[in-house]
């Protein structure tokens, strides 16, 4: 998706993921660490959250992501991981 390509501009999978999410939940990046629960942010969300995140890993990152492999994940680094063991 072109809005990742957009939105997704630092240097490293870490800063990129915290964009993602940063944008997700409608915060600055610079508030959003690796600790940040995403789903603990706003609950009545997560589905939204699974499936945005699906999609930014299987069009950005190229890691091919279904809605449900996000779902037990709640924290950036836990998408970061995803990231990292799917690109290895």
């Amino acid at each position: 998706m072109e809005m990742f390509q957009e939105y997704l501009t630092a240097p490293s999978v870490e800063g990129k993921v915290q964009q993602l999410i940063a944008f997700l939940v409608q915060q600055p990046a610079d508030q959003i660490d690796n600790s940040f629960d995403f789903k603990a942010h706003d609950q009545d969300r997560a589905e939204y959250f699974d499936t945005m995140i699906a999609e930014a890993l299987t069009s950005f990152f190229e890691v091919p992501t279904e809605p449900s492999d996000i779902e037990p994940l709640s924290t950036v680094q836990d998408v970061v991981n995803r990231v990292n063991s799917g690109n290895a």
